[in-house]
């Protein structure tokens, strides 16, 4: 008989003691928590692990304690695999500010499907990527500060989109990412700013209008209203090779003539490739300016490939703000043969009666566009 129950308890304790291995307990205070497709590992269970990101965004919210903000950060070490939307609406006076950190494996190897983010700051993401699965692959809503490292986007449409503003522009950082989106419902804009400050270093940000396509509107980046985008040494690409309708395309855009209302912005280019290439014989705009708003874009190359119209700067008739991108083309024979405006473009030209080099300048009031400062004349 007390065999029997020595034999029964162990059974019992050997029980209990698997249970909690398959089934480990979450430390509502913990501070690095794990998300990975299975939280069994070569047969060990880890703990403090989720396997879905419903689950744990609703950890963060309801369960840990104290919440994630500025004293308690969180950080999510997330594992190879495709996972669900990551949709967080934060709640600053809920003490539930942000401050989390999402952590990947590598942008072929952690893919979240979809972001929005709500009233959250300090959210940081690195080694992972973000796939649009509908309309924009990330929208960001009501101010906040991010940074993004190593981080692919790719969108429909829209890759970021900031859908409202805060009661203070946002600031957002991206390091070594590349951004892409594709048309979809006439809409291409891979980052659109609106509300807030964004800073692309060492990036790549594409937009493409594959051939059969149409897009109103649209750019690599778009800034209008309070948005603010800088780039520096980079690379932005307007791959334009679908018909569009009724509005340019470029690859760096301020201002919406198509949406009313829309004023402002500000873009600045620097030590940065700007390529807008047709390989369809489309049109091909690297700067449109329209509203009030302002494009600083210095110490900036262009390499613009079509057999259509090449504009290197192109300001809708409303356009009261400024556009300031001088810039200088190599020594040709002849004069580049790309638009501008008035003053923007200098080139060399080597094609001359004396047989010397002379500097031209993008003129309006000449029938060629291009004033010889050797001769003091039209060329």
């Amino acid at each position: 008989m007390k065999f029997s129950r020595l034999v029964f308890c162990s059974i019992v304790v050997a029980f209990l003691s698997s249970a909690q291995a398959v089934y480990a307990a979450i430390d509502p205070a913990a501070a690095v928590v794990k998300l990975r497709i299975s939280c069994t590992e070569n047969s060990v269970t880890l703990a403090n692990c989720f396997t879905s990101m419903a689950t744990l965004t609703d950890w963060m919210a309801n369960t840990r304690t104290p919440k994630p903000n500025a004293t308690t950060p969180l950080k999510v070490e997330m594992g190879p695999g495709t996972f669900n939307h990551l949709t967080m609406t934060c709640d600053p006076a809920g003490n539930y500010t942000g401050y989390i950190a999402f952590e990947g494996s590598g942008r072929s190897q952690t893919i979240i499907k979809g972001v929005t983010i709500s009233s959250c700051t300090d959210l940081s993401f690195s080694h992972l990527s973000v796939n649009g699965v509908g309309y924009g692959a990330i929208i960001w809503n009501d101010g906040g500060n991010s940074n993004w490292i190593d981080v692919a986007v790719n969108g429909v449409a829209l890759a970021w989109y900031e859908e409202s503003c805060g009661s203070q522009k946002g600031n957002h950082y991206w390091f070594g990412s590349k951004l892409f989106a594709t048309t979809a419902f006439t809409i291409a804009n891979t980052y659109r700013a609106s509300c807030d400050e964004s800073w692309f270093f060492g990036s790549e940000i594409t937009i493409s209008v594959p051939s059969g396509q149409n897009a109103t509107g649209g750019a690599a980046i778009l800034a209008f209203d309070n948005g603010v985008i800088h780039v520096y040494g980079s690379a932005l690409r307007a791959l334009i090779d679908g018909s569009t309708t009724s509005d340019v395309m470029a690859v760096a855009r301020l201002g919406q003539t198509n949406t009313p209302g829309t004023t402002g912005g500000e873009i600045h280019i620097h030590g940065t490739g700007i390529d807008a290439i047709s390989q369809t014989g489309k049109n091909v705009v690297a700067l449109y300016a329209t509203g009030n708003g302002m494009i600083h874009a210095n110490t900036t190359a262009y390499n613009m490939s079509t057999s259509g119209t090449k504009m290197r700067i192109q300001k809708a008739q409303n356009f009261t703000g400024h556009v300031h991108a001088p810039y200088l083309w190599e020594e040709h024979p002849e004069v580049p043969n790309i638009t501008s405006v008035n003053g923007a473009d200098m080139a060399v030209v080597t094609n001359t009666l004396n047989g010397q080099p002379h500097l031209v300048l993008y003129s309006d009031t000449c029938q060629s566009k291009w004033f010889d400062t050797a001769t003091q004349a039209c060329r």
